[in-house]
């Protein structure tokens, strides 16, 4: 069987503990680095009690373009689960306290804040951002990273017998650009915003329990088994 994995940090987890599967990885999205004014992004944290990095490769990139943040005193979160935890500390010092696998559960985490400032990775986490405008006084926003298509990538996709999203803008694309490879595949939808994309273009997807690149190769692995038996 061929799984097809659209997320660009995934495929080798997924080859793991996919060891006698065929996986394909198929980053639709490339992530190209963008520059931030370091001066804005200083002031905006230093006025928020809520800091949020999406992805601890947002916090990376701030200190490659020499960014220094205080954040002692601040609740800092990620939606990016332990990985992005440790990457967080490891750029700025402090544990978040906010970890979370997608930006869905992250947003069901904020019950308090004054101002907050969203750190987002390639695309807007919009179920994140909605929860912080109507709950914080005030919301800033920045971007370290900007998804673009790949377009050799979406013109060279290939089809399986399931396909992994984990990124609403890249459900989009393949569903919106590429359905021909979804037809006979079964799609797997990791977080709501995902899930609910591929909905919108008449694909029903399968949801597994939690977000992590992990979990989701896990109930991919099961799913497989299911399959090989006929039982769907």
């Amino acid at each position: 069987m061929r799984v097809v994995v659209t997320s660009p940090f995934a495929a080798e987890a997924f080859a793991k503990i996919l060891r006698d599967v065929e996986v394909v990885p198929a980053p639709v999205l490339r992530l190209e680095p963008v520059d931030v004014d370091a001066d804005a992004v200083r002031i905006a944290v230093a006025e928020s009690d809520v800091v949020i990095f999406v992805s601890g490769r947002s916090a990376y990139r701030l200190r490659e373009l020499g960014v220094v943040l205080n954040l002692a005193g601040k609740a800092v979160g990620t939606a990016e689960g332990r990985k992005g935890a440790v990457m967080i500390r490891n750029a700025f010092g402090v544990e978040p306290q906010l970890v979370a696998n997608t930006s869905e559960e992250l947003a069901d985490l904020v019950v308090r804040c004054g101002v907050a400032t969203l750190f987002h990775h390639g695309e807007r986490a919009e179920a994140l951002a909605r929860r912080l405008h109507s709950t914080c006084a005030r919301v800033h926003e920045f971007y370290t990273y900007r998804s673009e298509p790949d377009e050799e990538v979406l013109r060279s996709l290939t089809r399986g017998d399931v396909y992994v999203f984990f990124s609403a803008t890249a459900a989009e694309l393949v569903a919106s650009r590429r359905p021909d490879v979804l037809k006979d595949a079964v799609a797997v939808a990791a977080g709501p915003a995902v899930a609910a994309t591929l909905e919108r273009y008449g694909v029903k997807p399968l949801s597994p329990p939690g977000g992590r690149i992990a979990e989701v190769a896990l109930y991919v692995r099961s799913l497989l088994e299911e399959l090989s038996h006929g039982l769907r």
